[in-house]
């Protein structure tokens, strides 16, 4: 060969080896060909660039084992021994085998590390920045866990929300169903007063020629208990509304409990002529801080109820007493008594007892009898035992503390 065919050869291998450094060059990863001793035979600028390492510090020709400690001393794979993590990867390298895996660098990069081995023994590493893509990916999943989050926690509130809904509709068909109970007992209450005033106006207009004065007496006593009977409902009904509506007064002023019990027991003598009420009030205090109206309701109720419910029983005892700094008055008949298991819903609106079948009621009374009581700062307690009779028994504070917090006679309950 001449020497001009062996200098346009050699230009020729110039020629190669340059387009080839500008291919490598030009590649958007970053290159490094090993050999298999892992010395570096081939590497781009982009490598040196991704992982942030200085070409005139790791020229072509340097071992990798170089660079892996130089990155393991500046904690480029995290806390622990370098040495220790320079083996794992020397370790892993030298097997030449195919794989690939992401690293975050130093810089905040995330570099695809990509490993192939070549003919002749060593590999072709190449490292490719798929930051954007990765943190994309990982927004994704982020954004698509917090969906999945949003989704599970609006899933529960409307599960809630259903739930409250059901509930909702169960207590209206349960108010609903009170609402319609309570008509029919009161349709009941109303209609057996006006029967009785009308039966009785009845007899004294047939008999207006020759009515004998104890025979007036007889149909007036059983008109007047008649309308008793129905002022004392419109009371009740009157009163549980504006509690419930928060519009009840109380005129706080020192009134005698014993007055008030004896009144409530005058009236209900005058309608109950079959019951004897025996009373002993001499103990309780002289004078207490109440409201004289609201404390008529409930003794009032007290005492209607012991008669109604005891009528073949005829006895009531009232009795009063001082106890600390309060006046307690119980109401004690020997009538049908109250079933152990319905003594703790005794007090609730529209509540019947069962042994109060066949006797005429509203089931407000005792729900309005507590609300006043407690309303005055005292409490009522129950005792009862089927077939034995109840016993109510009122505690109330001798001074009123709601007096007292107010500095003034009148307060509203609500």
């Amino acid at each position: 060969m001449s020497n001009r065919t062996k200098a346009k050869s050699i230009d020729d291998r110039e020629v190669v080896r340059g387009l080839l450094h500008a291919t490598i060059d030009s590649f958007p990863g970053g290159i490094c060909v090993l050999d298999n001793d892992l010395t570096m035979l081939v590497t781009n600028r982009r490598f040196y660039e991704l992982l942030d390492l200085s070409e005139d510090m790791f020229p072509v020709g340097s071992n990798l084992e170089e660079v892996f400690r130089y990155n393991a001393q500046r904690g480029e794979y995290g806390p622990g021994d370098p040495e220790e993590k320079v083996r794992e990867r020397l370790s892993h390298v030298r097997r030449f085998e195919e794989h690939r895996f992401d690293r975050e660098v130093g810089t905040g990069l995330i570099i695809e590390m990509r490993s192939a081995p070549k003919p002749g023994g060593g590999s072709v590493l190449t490292y490719l920045d798929v930051s954007v893509n990765r943190r994309a990916e990982q927004a994704l999943l982020r954004h698509r866990e917090t969906l999945e989050e949003l989704v599970l926690l609006r899933t529960e509130e409307i599960e809630r929300q259903a739930e409250e809904l059901r509930r909702l509709l169960d207590q209206e068909r349960h108010i609903n169903e009170l609402q319609r109970q309570f008509v029919t007992m009161t349709s009941h209450e109303f209609r057996t007063p006006l029967a009785i005033i009308d039966g009785a106006a009845q007899r004294l207009q047939r008999r207006k020629e020759d009515i004998a004065s104890g025979f007036v007496d007889e149909k007036v006593g059983l008109i007047r208990g008649a309308v008793s009977r129905m002022v004392d409902l419109m009371e009740s009904f009157l009163s549980a509304g504006r509690i419930e509506h928060g519009n009840m007064t109380y005129e706080f002023r020192p009134c005698s409990l014993r007055e008030v019990v004896e009144r409530c027991v005058v009236r209900q003598q005058s309608i109950a002529s079959t019951h004897r009420f025996h009373l002993e009030l001499s103990n309780l205090p002289p004078v207490v801080v109440a409201d004289t109206a609201a404390m008529e309701q409930v003794f009032t109720n007290l005492v209607s109820n012991a008669v109604k419910y005891a009528p073949v029983s005829p006895d009531i005892y009232i009795t009063g007493y001082s106890q600390g700094g309060s006046a307690c008055v119980s109401v004690a008949d020997t009538g049908v008594g109250i079933d152990t298991d319905d003594l703790p819903k005794m007090f609730q609106r529209y509540f019947r007892a069962r042994s109060s079948t066949g006797i005429a009621g509203t089931g407000i009374g005792l729900n309005l009898v507590k609300q006043i009581v407690e309303a005055h700062g005292g409490n009522i307690r129950l005792e009862s035992q089927q077939g034995e009779g109840s016993t109510f028994t009122v505690t109330l504070p001798v001074t009123n503390p709601m007096l007292i917090a107010t500095g003034c006679g009148e307060v509203k309950a609500g």
